[in-house]
């Protein structure tokens, strides 16, 4: 147990390092290089040179229909999905033997580019860009996507890949669920067609995308249901539509109709609009960690849900101009808040951020998250917060009255306390876990000297069996692995990864 936990702990604190577009990215660029080195040595039957020219020509279409598109509606376009979907392509559509070919290819990826600002309601798009591009391709017999990363070969890049992609962003429950229902599903027409043997059922699962689909095309953020029990449904639809060889007219049921099919439901149960949030003010909280208020239009969401934000500014890093933060504020408020550590070395997105000015205007893509209090509000609540994950908690302090709340508020030292004054407004209870001796902010909050333990949890928890905890990926994984020992019957957490 202790190694397992290890090893998450590692994974958490590496993948950690990288945003989740940059991560698909370079995941797709790693199944992409063992195709070709599979090429090269003959185990794949595509041109290896027809491969290269495939990817040079339909990310640099999507990343050029991209730039001119958002010229085009105002809006500074979003580089790293650009990118990532001309890889997808590259790895669905096989590789041209002709200019025809090839100009074919970079017609689909514009038309992938076209989709998000064309098929959009109030600024936010509706379908997987790769995924809608092949169904109309198809519909129209302009081209046909062969999903010839499905192979064998590449199984095991592909599952890798995969994993880490879900495990980051906390959709592995939903992939497997979506596995699980396809593949019984597969079986069980093969069991009906009298076809049932291993060699058939082996070939059949492997020539179907599933993996990779479940993996990098499922899971894309932004056309995904904003709360878990509906993103379960949501894989459950998809499952069987790609499973099941239904057929209307011209049009059967592909893996990419299938998840078109899934998108559109999934639109209808998410805030189905771009959030526009015009900056207010800005305030320095604890040492090096800033607040930054806007006005925004008002909208539902449960406290403790996050907003992923979109920051525009020339030269972006390697870690791009998208982020997710936790919203700090009220449903139905016309202002919220976020938070981020900022430090000298910081990111070109939070540089970005910092420089913002009174007027200015940014967009939320999409707000989603599970990590929301109970509906019962006589179910006490033990809260762990670490460093800037605190967050979420404000949140469910201005939402609480009535609810008993404890938080543990786990700092390297005093100074590093953000939030404390707006803490002390609340009839919660504050416990402090700090190596640091200093004198606390507010009186009547309690100290525990030291790092956070099971039996510093399990001192609090009493009957408080419902956890919750937030902040870096090593940490929040480490403390649940605690907070089970003290006894915790439920734990909810909440991963601050890659901001």
């Amino acid at each position: 147990m202790k190694n397992i936990s290890e090893f998450r702990e590692r994974i958490d604190s590496l993948l950690g390092q990288v945003t989740m577009y940059k991560l698909v990215g370079i995941g797709l660029l790693a199944i992409a290089s063992v195709a070709l080195l599979l090429m090269l040595s003959g185990y794949l039957p595509y041109s290896p040179i027809g491969f290269v020219i495939s990817i040079v020509v339909l990310v640099t279409t999507s990343y050029a229909a991209n730039v001119l598109l958002g010229w085009l509606f105002g809006i500074r376009p979003h580089a790293d999905s650009a990118i990532i979907t001309g890889l997808i392509l590259a790895l669905l559509f096989s590789p041209p033997d002709t200019i025809i070919e090839g100009v074919k290819l970079m017609i689909v990826a514009a038309i992938a580019m076209a989709s998000k600002y064309v098929i959009n309601v109030r600024g936010k798009h509706i379908f997987n860009p790769a995924a809608i591009a092949i169904v109309i391709a198809s519909i129209t017999g302009f081209a046909y996507a062969g999903w010839w990363v499905a192979s064998p070969a590449l199984l095991p890049i592909t599952a890798l890949v995969a994993f880490l992609i879900l495990y980051k962003t906390q959709k592995i429950t939903m992939a497997l669920i979506f596995l699980v229902t396809a593949i019984t599903i597969i079986i069980g027409r093969l069991l009906i067609e009298g076809n049932l043997s291993l060699q058939i059922v082996w070939l059949s699962l492997t020539s179907w995308p599933l993996v990779f689909f479940a993996g990098v095309m499922l899971s894309e953020p932004l056309t995904l249901p904003p709360r878990h029990r509906q993103q379960i449904i949501f894989a459950i639809v998809v499952a069987t539509l790609v499973a099941l060889p239904i057929q209307q007219g011209g049009v059967s049921t592909t893996p990419a109709v299938a998840l078109v099919i899934g998108n559109l439901l999934a639109f209808y149960g998410g805030t189905r609009r771009a959030i526009k949030m015009r900056f207010v003010s800005k305030k320095k909280e604890g040492k090096d960690s800033y607040e930054f208020t806007f006005d925004v239009p008002m909208f539902d969401y449960y406290p403790g849900q996050y907003i992923e934000v979109t920051v525009p500014h020339s030269k972006p890093d390697f870690r791009g101009s998208r982020r997710m933060f936790t919203i700090i504020g009220t449903p139905h408020d016309d202002q919220f808040s976020i938070a981020t550590r900022i430090s000298t070395r910081s990111s070109s997105f939070k540089k970005a951020l910092i420089d913002m000015s009174p007027g200015d205007t940014i967009r939320g893509v999409k707000v989603a998250g599970d990590f929301v209090m109970p509906t019962d509000r006589a179910v006490p609540l033990l809260c762990i917060a670490g460093g800037i994950g605190i967050t979420p908690f404000i949140s469910f302090a201005m939402s609480a009255a009535g609810r008993d709340i404890a938080i543990l508020y786990v700092v390297k030292s005093v100074a590093d306390m953000a939030f404390a004054k707006r803490l002390a407004h609340y009839d919660i209870k504050v416990i402090i876990v700090t190596p640091d001796t200093s004198s606390l902010p507010v009186a009547g909050w309690q100290r525990e000297t030291g790092t956070i333990t099971s039996q510093i949890i399990e001192k609090y928890i009493t009957s408080m069996h419902h956890v919750y905890i937030s902040g870096p990926p090593a940490m929040v994984t480490s403390v649940a692995d605690m907070a089970k020992q003290a006894g915790a019957t439920t734990v909810h957490t909440d991963h601050f990864s890659g901001y």
